[in-house]
């Protein structure tokens, strides 16, 4: 798809672990492709999960960003001043405007059922219990908010490195929950939102979060937010463990916060991520280096071969 203005992006960590080589390749590619189009970086960090976070998560993203030689033309610079001025807290009023208007259209419905209740079906699928159809009330205690998506809902999209995708969203992630039962947004609704407000052209992700796109731009269609159907996606690679799974927050032995208490330079990471896009050595030794390397061509297509996790030198 055609870039039609000034590529306009955002770094978008969530504070609910440290950081791993697999955040670090996320944050690179967002920046180099940004400037290397003379884009605009926003620094938007995703904090309503309140279970999960940590200030020590929080002040972890700007060490990170500072190590690697990151640099963003919007959004907090330190963690006081993104509690204070930057906290999606501060937006909920706008993602629960986007949730009343799903609510006057009649695409959401109560569902009080726990993740061990949905777990015991034979399929997620929330067309297999009564919820659906009951019409709870949705004001009720201890209740989330589930869109309603029509059997064999498919969404398409092209995608920069994919071109076209199409994502059964009926079967991956159906009825997906737009309010959890503390009655606070759930991350698609609050990504779509602060995307459609900070005008957001181009998204890069991993390729886990393909279901997600699709997610937010059914919701797009039914909130009638057609801008948000002509951003750019970029689903990248993800960075495997050496045995094969996915990188997890939760294998704080895998951060890049331990792995700089073992030693690891800003050197050694960058040059950790180039071998990991199998780009060699390439004479990438920071982010100046790595920017004058990047080639969004060069890297490997998502679904066809993951990225597997260099060892540090």
């Amino acid at each position: 798809m055609a870039q039609t203005q000034r590529l306009k992006t955002r770094i978008a960590p969530t504070p609910s672990g440290y950081l791993h080589l697999g955040n670090a390749l996320s944050f690179a590619i967002t920046w180099a492709l940004a400037r290397q189009q003379n884009g605009t970086i926003i620094l938007r960090i995703d904090d309503l999960d309140n279970a999960r976070f940590r200030q020590e998560y929080l002040q972890d993203i700007f060490d990170t960003l500072h190590f690697m030689g990151l640099d963003y033309d919007e959004g907090p610079t330190d963690a006081e001043g993104f509690l204070k001025h930057y906290s999606q807290h501060l937006r909920l009023p706008r993602y629960h405007a986007l949730l009343q208007q799903l609510v006057e259209k009649g695409e959401v419905y109560a569902c009080p059922c726990s993740r061990k209740q949905l777990s015991a079906l034979l399929d997620s699928a929330c067309s297999l219990h009564t919820c659906r159809h009951e019409l709870l009330p949705l004001q009720q205690p201890d209740i989330a908010w589930r869109i309603h998506i029509p059997q064999n809902t498919k969404v398409s999209f092209t995608d920069q490195l994919l071109h076209t995708c199409t994502i059964h969203l009926a079967e991956e992630m159906p009825d997906f929950v737009v309010q959890r039962k503390e009655g606070i947004p759930a991350y698609q609704i609050a990504s779509l939102s602060d995307d459609l407000e900070m005008g957001i052209n181009t998204v890069v992700r991993g390729e886990d979060l393909l279901t997600s796109t699709a997610a937010q731009l059914y919701l797009a269609q039914k909130l009638g937010a057609e801008q948000f159907s002509s951003i750019n996606f970029v689903h990248h690679p993800l960075v495997l463990e050496p045995e094969g799974g996915k990188l997890s927050k939760s294998h704080d032995s895998l951060s890049i916060a331990e792995m700089r208490k073992n030693g690891l330079s800003s050197k050694a990471l960058w040059q950790t991520i180039t071998r990991t896009l199998g780009w060699g050595e390439a004479g990438v030794v920071d982010a100046k280096s790595f920017l004058n390397r990047f080639a969004l061509a060069d890297l490997k297509q998502p679904g066809k071969q993951s990225l597997q996790a260099q060892g540090a030198e």
